[in-house]
């Protein structure tokens, strides 16, 4: 059995739902959850077939830039708010909405990645030690 196959099957569900259902130390308000989770959704929309069309490379960057602060707001390495984030990221709030407004009725799966290719970086690794 793949990874894959176990991570999509239905006890793996149950186990993940009895997960979120722990109280931990990490939990956070539903404010600040909110901005995490739509710095995820932006990050998630930076992918190849996220179906989120970038019009250039400056709003592609300053998305990612967002969606990384987004992601770390109430972390300990983190912005403390939205404010401090958009600072951060260097991003103003017009821009922002703008970026929000491209990525938020969309239906991306902030849990899902582009497959990776055929090799893997230790292939390249093997072989940079191999000719060196």
């Amino acid at each position: 059995m793949k990874i894959t196959e176990l991570a999509q099957g239905e006890e793996f569900l149950k186990i993940l739902e009895d997960l979120a259902e722990i109280d931990g130390t990490y939990d956070m308000d539903p404010k600040t959850k909110a901005f995490v989770k739509m710095g995820q959704k932006i990050t998630a929309s930076l992918s190849i077939g996220s179906g989120v069309e970038w019009p250039d490379d400056e709003q592609f960057n300053k998305a990612a830039k967002l969606g990384q602060q987004l992601s770390s707001i109430g972390s300990s390495f983190g912005s403390r708010n939205a404010g401090e984030a958009l600072k951060a990221a260097g991003v103003t709030p017009d821009e922002a909405k703008e970026i929000i407004a491209k990525v938020k009725d969309k239906n991306i799966d902030i849990a899902k990645t582009v497959k990776d290719p055929e090799h893997s970086g230790e292939d390249k690794l093997a072989k940079a030690i191999a000719d060196a």
